[in-house]
């Protein structure tokens, strides 16, 4: 490597260091920044060769997703993290930086003391994947001992022979990144199911939703379903209370018992399907997130799990999020949103790497939202250009799409929004296709009842000008 044609960006948040820095190391440096913000505003700015990014930079932001969007942003910028020193027994900060790894970040220094030897070695000498391994293995450890008590259901095995394990009854939906869509998925879904859900001994299926994400709201908002004291925030300040740091019970036989029957009593129904069951989730800054870990989450699913006949999960959009991986590793499956945005579809094949390295991609399936189909004179959309990237090229690009769920026309979605109604739950001709596919993904997590007429009939349907409405789906039938 020629250092001095490398054009170097100091973000340590140190002045000392960038001072050591700039008077010993033969590179070229085009800037230094103190703030996370400018920090990230350069790097997109003048695209530098080389950042290096300290502890120490200073911004409200936590480091570890400001690192993750930072990458996702500047895919041809090498970065270094200068992450400050690691206990290697602290497996909270082991997870993050092991998360780092999973995302293309190897350069990663947490050695107590950092030299200008050692910083020099590095930059000649990029670490690689192989070399960062050990964190990789760390962080999988960790959530593997946390999930010792799921239990094992019969499945076929992918095409490796590798056994998915999990809950049979549990199903997470998850992105890469927010505004895919995933919560309306999840909500009409989960709607789905409770409202045309095979009946099990003259009941209809019992549904819980959890909104995965402390910081979200968008569930209560879908389903017009909010409680300032029964909500996922209060659900885990409960098992707060009988769970120690280590995730170890210190709770008696009474205080667990205490503690279910606040979990299920933070569920609230919903009030046009009263089966269907959710813990909404609560407006809360990142500095008040710092005391929830995975564990809260692992307790929370086993404590409920066997109440519900389903329990469907909208994840946090980000694999760092404490709730991210403990779902996926105890899902029976797990389904991803795609859109029509062709650098979500690239990030998302890059993604799908990541989710092999911590053997949960077998359990995945993938969902198109937005689709916009080609040549359907019933969907009203833009005609100025023909689109380039459609749907059917997603399998090119090495996509199984298990619905393709159309563009909704903009008012038709905002109006259901503010009624707090799913749009699986019309009978309008022009929400026929989008409530078509919503229930061909509910019907493979549970069994909807007169599936294969509804089958028929849209198959049907789409073979001539509809002179009716959708006449499926009608509330109430089995």
């Amino acid at each position: 490597m020629n250092s001095n044609k490398n054009r170097l960006l100091l973000a340590t948040g140190q002045e000392e260091i960038d001072a050591v820095v700039k008077r010993k190391l033969p590179y070229e440096f085009v800037g230094e920044t103190y703030y996370k913000e400018d920090a990230e505003n350069t790097i997109r700015e003048i695209q530098p060769d080389i950042v290096i990014i300290g502890e120490a930079l200073s911004g409200t932001e936590a480091m570890i997703p400001y690192l993750m969007r930072v990458i996702r942003q500047n895919p041809k910028v090498r970065i270094v993290y200068l992450a400050g020193y690691v206990d290697m027994r602290d497996e909270v900060k082991i997870h993050s930086l092991g998360m780092l790894v999973m995302a293309g970040l190897y350069d990663i220094v947490h050695e107590k003391n950092l030299t200008i030897g050692m910083l020099e070695h590095l930059l000649e000498n990029p670490k690689t994947e192989e070399q960062m391994g050990y964190l990789l293995e760390k962080t999988t450890a960790t959530f593997e001992r946390k999930s010792t008590q799921l239990i094992d259901f019969e499945a076929p095995a992918d095409e490796e022979n590798e056994v998915i394990n999990g809950y049979k009854n549990l199903t997470v939906i998850s992105s890469i990144k927010p505004g895919t869509g995933k919560s309306f998925v999840s909500t009409n879904v989960a709607e789905a199911i409770a409202e045309f859900g095979k009946t099990i001994d003259g009941r209809k299926p019992r549904v819980a939703l959890i909104e995965g994400d402390l910081q979200n709201l968008s569930v209560g908002t879908l389903l017009s379903i909010e409680d300032d004291k029964r909500n996922l925030k209060t659900a885990i300040d409960k098992i707060s209370s009988i769970l120690n740091e280590k995730g170890e019970l210190i709770g008696g036989l009474q205080d667990t018992e205490d503690v279910k029957d606040h979990l299920l009593k933070c569920f609230k129904p919903y009030h046009k399907t009263k089966n269907l069951e959710c813990l909404v989730g609560s407006q809360l800054l990142f500095g008040q997130l710092e005391d929830v870990k995975p564990h809260h989450y692992v307790y929370l699913i086993e404590a409920i799990i066997d109440e519900f006949d389903v329990v469907i999960v909208d994840t946090n959009s980000s694999l760092t999020h404490v709730t991210t991986f403990p779902l996926l590793a105890m899902a029976k499956s797990a389904y991803y949103i795609l859109n029509l945005d062709y650098n979500n579809v690239r990030n998302n094949n890059r993604y799908a790497e990541t989710l092999g390295e911590i053997k949960v991609l077998s359990k995945v399936r993938y969902i198109l939202n937005e689709d916009i189909p080609q040549g359907d004179p019933e969907y009203v959309g833009s005609s100025m250009e023909e689109l380039i990237f459609t749907a059917d090229l997603l399998e090119d690009a090495g996509f199984t799409v298990e619905a393709r769920i159309p563009q909704i026309e903009k008012t038709v979605f905002l109006n259901r929004i503010y009624n707090g109604e799913p749009i699986v739950l019309d009978n309008n001709k022009y929400t026929l296709k989008a409530r078509y596919e919503l229930l061909k993904i509910a019907n493979q997590i549970y069994p909807i009842a007169n599936f294969d007429a509804i089958e028929r009939e849209i198959n049907e349907v789409h073979k001539r000008t509809p002179k009716k409405t959708g006449g499926f789906l009608k509330r109430g039938g089995n």
